[in-house]
């Protein structure tokens, strides 16, 4: 993975950066193309982003350059299936990693080398330095009637550029 390093002036200026995470305050039932629906944001100082419980949809500041990354931690209610979850922007669209977008994708092998792991953890990341409006963690494909567990969790990085 490539990052851009931008310098401003002799010597590098200070950028204001705030941490936010968001949490699940309980498990959520999920099937393929629902949306995580976090709950619970918490913050290192003040922040410009904006986030509706409700529909999972984080509102994105564009005056502010963001580095997200989510957690997924899924119990599978089939122990055989595999999962997919991505990023989407405000019009449902994958957000791809031409446009900073990164999935989460965890295939299942019948040859695992720890075939009683009932579950596995991977990220999903957003990158970006001209953000969309808004976006949505999405279930891409997970087998029905799987399990958010409560620790699936996004960091987001909010700088001021």
């Amino acid at each position: 993975m490539t990052y851009k390093l931008s310098l401003a002036g002799s010597p590098v200026e200070a950028k204001g950066t705030t941490a936010i995470e968001l949490t699940l305050s309980s498990a959520q039932t999920i099937s393929t193309g629902d949306v995580i629906a976090f709950d619970t944001l918490r913050a290192t100082g003040p922040y410009e982003l904006s986030l509706n419980t409700s529909t999972g949809e984080i509102t994105l500041s564009g005056s502010k350059t963001y580095w997200v990354q989510a957690s997924i931690d899924v119990n599978r209610s089939s122990t055989t299936s595999s999962f997919r979850f991505a990023w989407i922007d405000q019009a449902g669209t994958e957000i791809s990693a031409a446009n900073g977008g990164f999935d989460a994708t965890w295939e299942y092998h019948a040859a695992t080398p720890k075939p009683n792991s009932p579950n596995a953890t991977t990220v999903a990341s957003y990158i970006n330095s001209d953000p969309v409006q808004s976006i949505r963690l999405k279930t891409m494909d997970v087998a029905a009637s799987s399990t958010a567990n409560i620790h699936m969790s996004v960091i987001i990085f909010e700088v001021t550029p």
